[in-house]
């Protein structure tokens, strides 16, 4: 496979372009001519990596700049990242750059791989759980989802492209939700001076427009999410607690799915067989039915044929009764003629008139010689 094209948006973190490029991308920045360009030539395959409005909100929060500013210019670039790929849905791959350290597992990987030959171990995730950047990504992500303005198109960019299941909106290991809660609960201060920056940043947007408005209530939800996250923090444990006594459970109902997977992908392939058979059917119903319109076709011009040359038939024979009534009448009137002449004739052979009748006895014996 010749080398992909990678477009990234410029949110797009350094070490996920540096990851792009090592494994054979030719990365870009995010220009509507240079994908048109691309796409026209049309010689290699093409992808849009953008990033999670979370990772924005996160270096926002961390660097203490305007997060009604970040998110934004996030909205402006995930509306152009949208537009591109409506007009061209089958001709790019639009790609979560979060997906780049999601787990090998994770059955998007196979998308990827055969898209773009994209290897699993392209970029490993930060171990540093408890670090200023890891808890603001924390705050991020709990705030996101509250977002109303981001949700419609966060949920349009997931479902265009490929996407990965992240900790901070599906907790669905209870050991991760476990290490999270507890991340959280060390950190406590950290996280309230965190929402009071947040919080602090929002009031002073307020002023500007009702979105800075709605992310100061945002924030004041988040504070309190965070304390029900602290409350139900031993109630996760109990429960990890529980799933772990069941594991084998667990392990015994996972092998009843892999085995449920494999029969619904044969089942698949009898579909696909299947829908194969069934085309092939009906493109000969269709090749049939072309060849009897067209022999109807021709048996309806041969009758319409038949039928004309049946009626000049009958025409004909009319013409030739016509002009033999016709013969008929002549000849009856000649044969009456004749009559009429040879019964003159006698007539004059019986006349005792000898001056009236030699001329003719003479013509006769003329004719009798």
């Amino acid at each position: 496979m010749s080398h992909a094209l990678a477009f990234v948006t410029e949110d797009v973190a350094p070490p996920v372009q540096a990851a792009l490029n090592a494994a054979g991308f030719e990365v870009a920045p995010l220009r509507k001519e240079a994908i048109a360009k691309a796409l026209a030539a049309a010689k290699s395959p093409c992808a849009v990596v953008w990033s999670d409005p979370a990772n924005c909100l996160a270096t926002a929060i961390k660097e203490g700049t305007d997060i009604a500013q970040a998110i934004e210019g996030w909205r402006e670039r995930a509306e152009d990242v949208l537009a591109l790929v409506r007009k061209n849905r089958r001709k790019l791959t639009l790609i979560d750059a979060d997906m780049l350290t999601a787990p090998d597992t994770d059955p998007v990987w196979d998308v990827l791989s055969k898209r773009l030959d994209l290897p699993k171990d392209l970029l490993q995730p930060s171990s540093e759980a408890n670090s200023p950047a890891a808890l603001s990504l924390t705050v991020a992500r709990l705030a996101v989802p509250q977002i109303d303005s981001l949700r419609e198109l966060l949920e349009e960019l997931r479902a265009s492209g490929v996407s990965p299941l992240t900790e901070g909106v599906v907790l669905s290991n209870l050991g991760a939700a476990a290490a999270a809660f507890a991340a959280l609960r060390s950190q406590q201060d950290d996280l309230a001076l965190m929402a009071a920056q947040v919080g602090f940043q929002v009031e002073e947007a307020a002023e500007s427009s009702e979105e800075r408005g709605l992310l100061q209530s945002q924030v004041m939800l988040l504070t309190g999410e965070m304390q029900r996250l602290s409350d139900v923090e031993t109630a996760l444990t109990a429960q990890r607690l529980a799933h772990d006594c069941d594991q084998e459970e667990m392990d015994l109902f996972r092998e009843q799915v892999q085995i449920q997977d494999k029969e619904f992908q044969k089942v698949g392939k009898e579909r696909t067989s299947l829908q194969e058979q069934l085309r092939r059917l009906t493109q000969e119903i269709e090749r049939l039915r072309a060849a009897q319109t067209a022999l109807e076709t021709r048996h309806r011009a041969a009758l319409r044929d038949k039928d004309q040359a049946l009626a000049k038939s009958v025409q004909d024979l009319g013409d030739m009764a016509t002009a033999r009534n016709d013969l008929e009448a002549q000849n009856a009137k000649l044969v009456r003629d004749v009559e009429d002449l040879t019964t003159l004739l006698a007539m004059v052979y019986e006349s005792t008139s000898w001056r009236v009748t030699a001329p003719l006895r003479g013509v006769k014996r003329l004719v009798s010689k």
